[in-house]
């Protein structure tokens, strides 16, 4: 079944225009923040969530497909930013790859904290510069 998963998120990918995604660049440490809703959130290192990682229920499959689709319905984001990948454990969702400023980064992490169903955000992005 993981690898059912793994060939849908594939095919995602090659569908959205698939840009290079980056999972090397990697930060160190750890940091917390805030939203605006008062949702903690974490940036922490090292983790290795991939898109192979992802559960096998429904409820996460779902939540991965609403952040997809809100970072790709978002004309504003760079390419990168709308094909970072992401993963959904439990409502917590992983974002991982590369984008092109901070600003950007916050924003990413705004929509996936949006999605219904997301309780908790892991923003592993890393900024290009």
């Amino acid at each position: 079944m993981k690898q059912v998963v793994l060939l849908i998120s594939i095919l995602a990918a090659v569908s959205l225009a698939a840009c290079s995604k980056s999972d090397n660049d990697r930060t160190s440490g750890a940091s917390s923040s805030t939203t605006s809703d008062n949702t903690q959130t974490a940036t922490s290192s090292n983790t290795g969530v991939t898109a192979s990682d992802q559960p096998e229920n429904e409820t996460d499959r779902n939540i991965v497909q609403n952040v997809r689709q809100a970072l790709t319905s978002d004309s504003s984001l760079s390419t990168s930013a709308q094909n970072v990948t992401v993963v959904s454990k439990g409502g917590t969702v992983t974002l991982r790859g590369s984008v092109k400023d901070a600003s950007e980064k916050q924003k990413v992490q705004d929509k996936a904290t949006q999605v219904a169903g997301v309780s908790n955000v892991d923003n592993q992005l890393t900024v290009t510069q």
